[in-house]
Order: C-alpha cells, then sequence, then structure tokens
C-alpha cells in the first residue's frame, strides 16, 4: 500500500480566490488595494480562463449611441428577459454600477471599439431596448482578461494555475482553530431549528484542499476568507460552448458539500448558436455579435423563420424564443444536413464582417473551412450559461463565514434567463463587492497568535493529522478524492442523459426517468469496489492524475444534475430558460418563486447524504423600477412552441 501521500505543499494567505477568470480577477485586484495579502488559485492556465470565450461585449447604460437609455430601462430589461424570477435589488446594483465598472476598464487600458468622433461604440444585443453593449472586436472577454491581468501583475499578486480544488476547510467559530471541522448536518426536514440556525451561523470557512496537477502534488491552503469564482455547470450536457475540462459544476459542489444552499439550479440557458459540425468544433459559440451585426437565421427552405415566433425583434430576441425557435425548426424537419439553422452574414460588407467579427471570420474559416462573407454558417442550441448557482446575499456572502462567492458560480442575478451582454458586466460590478467584502472580513479576523509562519506550520500539521484519523469505511475524506474505474464513461454518460431527459425541451417522463439514472450512477460511483481511494492513490502516476480530475468532474455532475432536474421537476411552467412541454405556459401565480436546494447529511460520506428542495417567493420589487415597469408595462414576451 503507497504511504498516504508523497508530497504536500501549504500556503496561507489573508483572502483565497478559487478562480481565474475576471470574477476572481477583479475581487483579488480590490483585496488587494484593500490592503490583504491576496492569492489566486485556478484550474485552467494563468490568462486563460472561460472569460476569454466571452465574444459579443459587455452591457452599460452610457448613452454614446442611444441618449434616451439609462439605468432603470438596463435593469427593467434585465429582470424582463429573466422572466422577473432575479432579486431587484442585485438587478440595481448591476445595473447603477455598470457605468463606473466600463469607464475603470477603459482607465486601466481596454481598448473598446470607439465611433470616429472619440465616444465609446455600443451595439445591440438579443432584447435589449437600445444599444448599451460595449465591445472589442468580437473577443471582449479575452481583451477585459489582458487588461485585468495587467493590472494583477503590477500588484504582484500570486497565481498558482493547475489547482484542483476538492474540498473546502472549515471549523467553528467557537473551537481552538483546528481546520478539521465540518459542516454541521441539518434537521431530517431540510429546515434549519433555531439551535442548528445558531450553530450553522458559527461555522467559517479555514482553507482549502486539493491537488497541484503539475507537480502531482497534494496542496493545502489556509486563509481568513475564501470567494468562490469557479464557474458554472454547462458542461454537464453533451452539446456545450465551455471547454472540455471547465464548468463541471466544480464550485457549486464545493459550496453544496460544505453546507451553503443551491437557488435556481433548473435555470440553464441555451444559447441558440453553437456551431453543428464539425464534430470537433460542436457546441463552440457563434457569438451573439453575429445577429448584433445584422446577422439573420435561415431555415433549409430559406425561410427568415425568426417571424413565426417573435415578429417584432425577430433574431435580437430573448435568447430562450430564438434558441428554441431553432430547436423547434430542427427537430420538425426543416434543420440543415448537420442538424442545424442557417446563420447569415453574407448581406454585410465583408470589411465590416473583418472588423467587427474578426474572431468568428476566423474561427470559421479554420474549423470548418467557410468564408462567412461569402456562405452561411450551421448552428444550434448549446448549453451555454448557469443562471443557477450558490445562494449569496447582496454582499456575496455565503451562510458560511468567510465565505464568499461571485461569477457565474452564484444566483439570483439573471432571473430565468440572462440578458445578453450581462455576464461580464455581472464578474466586474460584483467582483468588486466580493473582494472588498472578503478583504474587510480577513481584516477583522487577523490576530496576533495567526502569524502567517505559524499558520502555514499548523497548517500542514492539522491536514496531516486530519488524514491519518479518518476511518477507511468514510469515502467523504478529502471531499471524496478517489480514482473511480474509467471516470471518461461516466461523464460521457452524463452529458448524454442530461442532453436527452433535461435539454431545451423538457417534460416529466423524460425527467424523472434522468432523475433514476442519476441517482442509480451516484449510487455506483460511490460504491464501486474498484474505487481507488486517496491512501492508495499514487500521485505520481499521470494516468491516475488525470483519473482524479475525471473522478471530481463526475462528483460535481452528479450534484449539479441531480440539482437540476429534481428542480425542473417540481417547477410546473414554463419561464425562461425552463421549458416544459407538459405546462407550456408561464403561471405567475404559483410559479413566481424560487426553488433551493440543500444537502441534508445522513452519513458520514456524501454517497448518503440527501438533496431537500424547497420555495421561497421572489422578492417584490420596489422603489423606482417598480414605478418603471409599472408605467411601462409591455406584454409578456414568453413564447409557447406547440
Amino acid at each position: 500500500m503507497v504511504e498516504y501521500m508523497k508530497r504536500q505543499s501549504s500556503y496561507y494567505c489573508d483572502v483565497l480566490i478559487i478562480g481565474g477568470g475576471s470574477a476572481g480577477l477583479v475581487a483579488a485586484i480590490e483585496a488587494h488595494d484593500a490592503g490583504t495579502n491576496v492569492l489566486i488559485i485556478s484550474k485552467s492556465k494563468k490568462g486563460d480562463p472561460h472569460t476569454t470565450l466571452a465574444r459579443g461585449g459587455i452591457n452599460a447604460a452610457l448613452g454614446t449611441m442611444d441618449p434616451e437609455d439609462n439605468w432603470i430601462i438596463h435593469a427593467a430589461d434585465t429582470l424582463r428577459e429573466g422572466e422577473f424570477l432575479a432579486d431587484y435589488e442585485r438587478v440595481e446594483v448591476l445595473c447603477k454600477n455598470a457605468p463606473d465598472a466600463i469607464n475603470e476598464l477603459v482607465n486601466w487600458g481596454a481598448r473598446f471599439h470607439r465611433e470616429k468622433d472619440g465616444r465609446l461604440t455600443q451595439r445591440f444585443f438579443g432584447a435589449h431596448t437600445y444599444r448599451r453593449t460595449v465591445f472589442y472586436e468580437d473577443w471582449t472577454g479575452q481583451e477585459i482578461i489582458r487588461v485585468l491581468m495587467d493590472q494583477i501583475n503590477q500588484r504582484k499578486i500570486k497565481i498558482i494555475d493547475n489547482v484542483y480544488i476538492t474540498k473546502l476547510l472549515l471549523k467553528s467559530q467557537d473551537d481552538d482553530g483546528d481546520i478539521n471541522g465540518k459542516a454541521r448536518p441539518l434537521s431530517s426536514s431540510g429546515t434549519l431549528t433555531p439551535e442548528e440556525q445558531v450553530a450553522k451561523e458559527q461555522e467559517a470557512v479555514r482553507g482549502a484542499f486539493g491537488i497541484d496537477i503539475e507537480k502531482k502534488e497534494f496542496v493545502a491552503f489556509e486563509c481568513k476568507s475564501l470567494i468562490l469564482a469557479a464557474g458554472g455547470y454547462t458542461r454537464v450536457y453533451a452539446v456545450s460552448s465551455s471547454r472540455i475540462f471547465e464548468n463541471y459544476g466544480e464550485g457549486i459542489a464545493l459550496a453544496y458539500e460544505a453546507g451553503v444552499d443551491l437557488v435556481d439550479m433548473e435555470m440553464v440557458q441555451f444559447h441558440p448558436t453553437g456551431m453543428v459540425w464539425p464534430d470537433k468544433a460542436v457546441g463552440t459559440l457563434a457569438t451573439e455579435a453575429i445577429r448584433g451585426e445584422g446577422g439573420i437565421l435561415l431555415n433549409s427552405k430559406g425561410e427568415r423563420f425568426m417571424k413565426n415566433y417573435d415578429p417584432e425583434r425577430m433574431e435580437l430576441g430573448p435568447r430562450d424564443v430564438v434558441a428554441r425557435a431553432n430547436y423547434n425548426e430542427i427537430i420538425s424537419g426543416r434543420g440543415t444536413e448537420h442538424g442545424g439553422v442557417w446563420l447569415d452574414v453574407t448581406h454585410l460588407r465583408k470589411e465590416v464582417i473583418q472588423e467587427r467579427l474578426t474572431t468568428m471570420y476566423e474561427q470559421f474559416q479554420k474549423l470548418d473551412g467557410i468564408d462567412i462573407s461569402k456562405e452561411k454558417m450551421e448552428v444550434g442550441p448549446t448549453a451555454h450559461y448557469s443562471m443557477g448557482g450558490v445562494v449569496v446575499d447582496i454582499n456575496c456572502r455565503t451562510t458560511v463565514k468567510g465565505l464568499f462567492a461571485v461569477g457565474e458560480v452564484i444566483s439570483q442575478i439573471h432571473g430565468a434567463n440572462r440578458l445578453g451582454g450581462n455576464s461580464l458586466l455581472d464578474t466586474i460590478v460584483f467582483g468588486k463587492i466580493a473582494g472588498g467584502e472578503a478583504a474587510k472580513f480577513a481584516k477583522q479576523g487577523i490576530t496576533e497568535n495567526t502569524k502567517k509562519t505559524e499558520a502555514a506550520s499548523q497548517l500542514k500539521s492539522n491536514v496531516y493529522n486530519q488524514k491519518k484519523e479518518l476511518d477507511d469505511n468514510n469515502d467523504d475524506y478529502y471531499g471524496g478524492i478517489f480514482v473511480v474505474k474509467q471516470p471518461i464513461n461516466f461523464r460521457n454518460e452524463i452529458q448524454e442523459l442530461m442532453k436527452q431527459n433535461a435539454g431545451i425541451v423538457r417534460e416529466q417522463t423524460r425527467l424523472q426517468n434522468g432523475l433514476k439514472r442519476i441517482l442509480d450512477m451516484k449510487d455506483e460511483f460511490y460504491s464501486d469496489k474498484d474505487n481507488i481511494k486517496i491512501k492508495e492513490f499514487e500521485i505520481d502516476d499521470y494516468n491516475n492524475c488525470e483519473d482524479l480530475v475525471l473522478s471530481w468532474q463526475v462528483k460535481s455532475s452528479l450534484i449539479a444534475c441531480e440539482a437540476i432536474i429534481r428542480s425542473a421537476l417540481i417547477r410546473q411552467e414554463s419561464r425562461g430558460a425552463h421549458y416544459r412541454s407538459d405546462f407550456p405556459k408561464l403561471d405567475d401565480e404559483k410559479w413566481k418563486i424560487n426553488i433551493y436546494c440543500r444537502k441534508v447529511e445522513k452519513g458520514a460520506s456524501a454517497a448518503a447524504a440527501k438533496m431537500v428542495l424547497f420555495k421561497d417567493s421572489v422578492k417584490e420589487i420596489k422603489g423606482p423600477l417598480a414605478d418603471f415597469l409599472k408605467s411601462h408595462a409591455k406584454a409578456a414576451h414568453h413564447r409557447t412552441f406547440e
């Protein structure tokens, strides 16, 4: 039997950030500027997070093109697009702070497109009342990462990449500082008793544990506060705009395992236009900027079919409407040879395409071998964005003391459907808030008896002792690190299952079948006699190391998928991205509610934990935003596809 670990490194910081995308980077800059020692850890390579795939732009009601625009109209568009499921106060924060967010990026050197007179150019995105999307060609996300990385480097903020975090380390605030504490169990009913609420509020994050994939060693981190900025969960679907190594719900799983609730998990946005050909490119995003610049959608008969689904806004309708329209054309036999629809910009001047859609021009030329100025693109819906996620308050705080979350890992900002261009904005605005709040918490917790050198030494000792004391039958130690036999088979089956049973159109029987199989797979995953537990795990073996990451992707996916399907079964209506063919109407009277998922521990292992769900009413909109919505009421843009 191999000794429990070959090597381990330990780190200490005031604020630990898990995730190197725009949300994590902005949080790091803000926390650093507030006077704390910051460390960023990321599983992707430095400077190459998922944010770089955000092409089309970032929103702000600047009024450079349409002076009538303002934050209230932006907020109203956001709430309408989300079918009024979002927390209006967070939407207000998002939209009020948008201009300052853009200006700060510009001051840091962002090269957003400008008009000849120097004004920032703004273009239309779907479901926007006015032009408010600022952009740099069609790789805005990459430009923002370039700017943020420059600020990170100027501040000498340390980033450790190729680290896969498998567990958040918790303690009770009344203990002696040992990091062995676990999230306290909730009552069997899934609700908190007064005693449990007090206990839950005493829980605090102490650090994180994981694996350095490049060095092939275990790593432990101790911190005063921790920010989860680890992305979403759209890679649980077979066709996704995320890259193969990202967005399996790892951040959501970390928070859930630590006892934090999830909310709105059924709300998964399918972007209308992902590539459908060739096989190696399936799911790769064809940015909304293409339609923003005048691209049109055609079926195999050459018909501009959006006139049948949203005649007023056509291709610039809400993403859920356009995605279902594409889906409906395809399953009705009016799709292309490779199971898509046509996206056409051949009527635009080539110079405009090459200037405004540079990346798309190159992408289709490289992957599909076509010149989009002369030939149409084949596209179809692709899983793109997670509106659901970790429950936080308006300051990005979770119920675990010192644990914050930001970016796609959290919920209640976008509601049932995200307005295009709001995702990058979300990361910048709330990243700043999360960084400031985490720094404030960390500074409050720094005392004379927590010197860095002593803490790092104590951390290593505690982690080692924790491992030695664990019973062989406890499958959940170290966040359940173990390697299953052929984890790629688990992952592939999950992705196909979600595509078939909980995709863009849902109904009860398929959802029930999907849930049954997910629960069966959960049992298989944890009970397989061929599982290699951590103390038998040879970390220097690269293949095992790769399988460990795949195994953790499966574990995270199982949590995310169970939450998606259970929530989708409960919501017996169609709202935003959640479409039930057996309940095709929106029902505000019964379903203007948020659905929460909570972990109830039934035993020592993750396999024994039970997921319970409960509902709560959406917060009533008040103030100037409520007055505006009442005076500018619009007919619901929800569409049915019967």
